[in-house]
């Protein structure tokens, strides 16, 4: 009897209907599963919050984003999803197409989930008397975007101040992050299973200031001042969910509660997604 059998009894499938085969692919997928004596739950009758609370575990049919879309709705529950690779580039979906029916049978098998930190953020105004929650697998931006003058930012770890400066903006990202934005402004490739913290500058008007890895249970604090009253700055959850924030607001960010949990390739590992995906040199060819 496979081990799984007893657990797994309604599946979520979140189909990103303007990849090519997506929709195609969710008909097999529900048609094989159902054969199994599954419930299938798709985005494309059923509301992804819905999905997300019901669903044992969910196949994502897209992109990275798609998989970035889930995370969002995991506030108050994290499920296995499995990232089904439908676009060009992607280190979170990296099962191929032609892969998904050998990968669910070996999941409902043997599951094999990758843990990855997530970030919890707050964004609250004494002022205004607001607060908004976020939750992201990649990272959390805050930034200047639709402003003419750079932000000054104060950036305190743990209650203690790190550095004040001015520039575009500031990347926190998780290891599973480090490829995706925080990559793109400079910061390093950090490997998922490193439980970190990346602080990220986006081009800092300081030359001394770089990337700076820390542990994923130190908190971060971060507070933003513009130079003209009524500007505000952009805080954005893995490109998901966004804010505007001006001086009243003080952003916290710390490890979530839960981790993201990643049903994995067994085909392959993450280093050879990296090396795919960055298409590494090989001295041996």
């Amino acid at each position: 009897m496979p081990q799984n059998e007893k657990v797994i009894k309604k599946v979520g499938i979140v189909v990103n209907a303007r990849k090519t085969g997506a929709v195609e692919l969710n008909g097999k997928l529900r048609e094989w599963l159902e054969k199994r004596d599954l419930k299938v739950l798709d985005s494309t009758a059923t509301p992804l919050d819905d999905i997300v609370a019901q669903a044992d575990f969910v196949i994502s049919l897209g992109g990275d984003g798609t998989m970035l879309s889930i995370v969002s709705q995991m506030k108050s529950r994290s499920v296995p999803v499995l990232g089904v690779n439908l676009g060009s580039l992607g280190f979170l979906t990296e099962v191929k197409q032609t892969e998904v029916f050998e990968e669910l049978n070996a999941y409902l098998q043997q599951p094999q989930i990758e843990k990855r930190v997530m970030l919890s953020c707050t964004a609250w105004s004494e002022k205004l008397k607001n607060e908004r929650r976020f939750l992201a697998l990649n990272d959390i931006v805050v930034s200047r975007e639709g402003l003419a003058r750079i932000l000054r930012l104060e950036v305190l770890i743990s209650g203690e101040k790190f550095v004040s400066f001015r520039g575009d903006g500031v990347i926190i990202s998780t290891a599973t992050g480090s490829t995706a934005y925080s990559l793109s402004a400079g910061g390093a490739v950090v490997h998922p299973k490193l439980e970190a913290l990346i602080i990220t500058p986006i081009c800092p008007h300081v030359l001394s200031l770089r990337p700076m890895v820390i542990a994923a249970d130190e908190k971060i604090t971060l507070r933003c001042r513009t130079d003209a009253p009524g500007e505000k700055a952009l805080l954005t959850a893995d490109g998901q969910e966004k804010l505007e924030i001006d001086d009243s607001y003080t952003v916290e960010l710390s490890r979530a509660s839960a981790p993201f949990q990643l049903i994995k390739s067994s085909k392959r590992s993450y280093l050879e997604t990296l090396r795919e995906n960055f298409k590494l040199p090989d001295a041996e060819k």
